[in-house]
């Protein structure tokens, strides 16, 4: 089996001669700026983008669909994507209405 060797030439940085691609829309310059330092070439290139919720028109969409047929369960997996969520469609004017409609059924967070 062959070992990774420690870098022989310190001068060398460690990413030298490689390409890395960063994906994250989140903190990528901060990511990006981390690899260059380490001798990486950087291609930026999101996989998803951040939309703001109170402009996201799909969530509307799915947000008045729930409110119409109330789920059993309802699975929250952060607490600021719910708190984001029901921000957003108090701004839409329709945040009691979600929060009944949660309610009327089993919240798992």
């Amino acid at each position: 089996m062959n070992r990774p060797t420690p870098n022989p030439s310190p001068a060398v940085p460690p990413l030298a001669g490689f390409t890395v691609g960063v994906t994250a829309a989140r903190r990528a310059e901060e990511l990006g700026t981390m690899m260059e330092r380490r001798g990486a070439a950087v291609l930026h290139g999101p996989a998803l983008r951040i939309v703001a919720l109170a402009d996201d028109t799909d969530l509307l969409a799915a947000t008045r669909g729930l409110i119409a047929r109330p789920p059993d369960i309802t699975v929250a997996t952060t607490g600021i994507g719910f708190r984001g969520w029901v921000e957003a469609a108090d701004g839409w004017g329709i945040g009691e209405d979600l929060l009944a409609a949660v309610g009327a059924g089993k919240l798992i967070a």
